[in-house]
């Protein structure tokens, strides 16, 4: 059974944020746009707090009434699934890695990435203070969403669902809490969050998906800040 700190925890995170930060973001989106810097700092500043609260929160409320973290997901893995997990994991974050190194070398890819990425301008990295507080963000969003979106929210939703529609359902949540940046973007984290679910599930731990996620979020920010801020 699930307690009331259990249920607050999922309501504040799946559903009073983005309720919440949505309509903030879209006030600020113009400025931030714009390449006004004391309201990006803010914005980059805010998200890193939110996702640390989330990684921190989720812990506290989870090992507070005496439950292992292991229960959670953090467990080292183990046996054939859980190891190729890991290495199918690794591989995707190497891979992501050469393609970073690709856009900051190569200039046609560099300006590939810098078409792509035009449109999301309003959330990259543009300038070095910025690049290292992405570093931050992309460890934080790996770290604190894998913990609240896949290792809590399944081990919530399993009471109540079968796990494929507990994997489902809190991937759409996760893709919600990204619809401040559009349609697009929230389509692209649901697919996402099925990827990073199924990996979990499937390899029974949390630590593939966080080093993907975070591979993938550090990979973006380091590809946008090549392609569009400073170090292009």
């Amino acid at each position: 059974m699930h307690g009331p700190l259990d249920h607050l925890l999922a309501l504040t995170f799946a559903v009073v944020f983005p309720v919440v930060a949505t309509p903030v973001y879209r006030r600020r989106r113009p400025a931030l746009l714009a390449g006004d810097l004391r309201v990006r700092r803010r914005e980059f500043v805010e998200t890193l707090v939110w996702l640390a609260a989330m990684g921190v929160c989720t812990v506290v409320v989870w090992t507070g009434t005496g439950r292992a973290l292991t229960a959670l997901g953090l467990t080292v893995p183990a046996g054939r699934r859980g190891w190729l997990g890991m290495t199918l994991a690794g591989v995707a974050a190497m891979a992501l890695f050469v393609q970073t190194w690709a856009v900051r070398r190569d200039p046609t890819t560099r300006e590939a990435a810098r078409t792509a990425f035009e449109g999301e301008r309003d959330f990259l990295p543009t300038g070095r203070s910025e690049r290292r507080l992405f570093w931050a963000i992309a460890l934080a969003a790996g770290v604190g969403e894998e913990l609240f979106f896949r290792g809590f929210l399944i081990a919530y939703g399993v009471l109540w669902l079968p796990t494929p529609a507990t994997v489902v359902v809190s991937s759409v949540l996760f893709g919600l809490v990204h619809v401040m940046h559009g349609s697009r973007a929230t389509l692209r984290a649901t697919g996402l969050g099925l990827v990073l679910a199924v990996l979990y599930v499937w390899s029974g731990s949390l630590w593939p998906s966080i080093l993907l996620h975070t591979g993938i979020d550090w990979s973006s920010a380091e590809s946008g800040y090549f392609a569009l801020g400073d170090g292009c």
